[in-house]
């Protein structure tokens, strides 16, 4: 009996280790991509570009050490009446099925952005295969010439390339990230509202060249974009969101010298505090608290004078107040609150927000907003005074 049980054991375990995977895809039968551009054409039809991975010339480049002749990626252009048709005829040009799980970036182009995503959103949301930590961005125009565009050559695949740029210059303070699982949660909000960072190709001289860069925020509105924040209102949301981890903010110090400071930012939270007195609210007030160090002093500036710090300290406060308002002032224009305001209210007052959801709109835009922040500078370096620079 014993013999027996022993024998069916090692035939189960033989078993397992014999077993397949039911659901592989040989190489062969499937095309890798790195990226998709959606842009909408004459007709209401979309136009995908999708970026393909050339597996010959990623294997030149893993055993030679050195790139093959030509580019590992493949952009291939599709057209269709919806997302699910285009992704399809993408099989009738090359015999192969589109496998989106390695997709990292997702551009959509600005018009289309204008119309609507929500027919794009909802595919990409109810598809397993796409993964919802892929990033998202809007183009400042065609995302076919994002994807056709060129980034620096530090990465060979270029999407994967657009994804670097997206995280470090969010660490370092410059741009928002968004990918699918983020996007939905705002969007699905009583606001409606969210943002995704934008992209364009670089111009000079009036001239498109085929470089790309980070450039604005796109801020939509029941999925529909409806305007852009600039470099500063950008600073001023991730200010407003408490995403600020890693950045470097110029302040002009002393003012009558039109000289400038550089404080690298070491720490900094913020919180949302509604003011309701009587069951009415009568403001929101911003408290930014943070600390940072000075990473490049000028002349004039003497760290050992408590007052020269103190006074530097003020100044930035004055310069991280101006971004908060700037982006807060656009984003009344656009009538959007991306902010958190209105889940603030709810978190501090769930009666009070059920009765005024419903008229948040004409609330935000008339609600006085006040910013208080307050800046510790905890390194000023060894150095006491920097020396102005002689000329040649």
């Amino acid at each position: 009996m014993k013999n027996k049980l022993i024998l069916i054991l090692l035939i189960i375990i033989q078993m397992m280790l014999l077993s397949g995977c039911w659901s592989k895809k040989e190489l062969d039968e499937i095309s890798i991509l790195s990226g998709i551009g959606i842009d909408k054409i004459e007709e209401d039809k979309l136009l995908l570009t999708m970026q393909v991975i050339l597996h010959r010339e990623m294997k030149i480049e893993s055993q030679s050490g050195k790139r093959g002749a030509e580019r590992p990626t493949q952009n291939v252009e599709v057209t269709g009446d919806s997302l699910i048709e285009a992704n399809r005829n993408f099989i009738l040009q090359t015999g192969r099925k589109g496998y989106w799980s390695h997709v990292s970036v997702i551009v959509i182009g600005e018009e289309l952005a204008r119309k609507g995503i929500s027919d794009i959103l909802d595919v990409l949301e109810r598809d397993h295969e796409i993964r919802q930590r892929t990033l998202i961005l809007v183009a400042k125009g065609k995302a076919k010439d994002i994807l056709m565009g060129e980034t620096i050559d530090l990465e060979v695949v270029q999407a994967y390339n657009i994804k670097d740029m997206i995280k470090i210059a969010h660490h370092d303070g410059k741009s928002v990230k968004v990918d699918l699982r983020n996007y939905f949660l705002m969007s699905g909000k009583d606001s409606y509202s969210s943002f995704i960072p934008g992209i364009d190709t670089i111009k000079k001289n009036g001239e498109i060249k085929r470089n790309i860069e980070l450039k604005d925020t796109g801020i939509f509105k029941e999925n529909k974009l409806v305007g852009w924040f600039d470099d500063t209102e950008t600073r001023g949301l991730l200010w407003i969101l408490n995403e600020i981890s890693n950045c470097v903010t110029e302040v002009k110090y002393p003012k009558e010298k039109n000289d400038f400071v550089f404080i690298e930012m070491l720490r900094s939270n913020r919180r949302i505090e509604p003011i309701i007195k009587e069951n009415n609210l009568e403001k929101i007030i911003l408290n930014v608290s943070a600390s940072g160090k000075i990473a490049q002093s000028n002349e004039h500036v003497d760290i050992t004078k408590t007052k020269i710090i103190s006074d530097i300290e003020k100044a930035t406060e004055e310069v991280i107040t101006e971004k908060m308002m700037r982006a807060i002032k656009k984003g009344k224009e656009l009538n959007v609150d991306i902010f958190g305001f209105g889940e603030a209210i709810y978190k501090k007052n769930p009666k009070l927000w059920k009765q005024m959801e419903d008229y948040w709109e004409d609330i935000f835009l008339s609600i006085p907003v006040e910013v208080n922040v307050n800046m510790e500078i905890k390194r000023t370096g060894l150095i006491s005074k920097s020396k102005k620079s002689k000329g040649m």
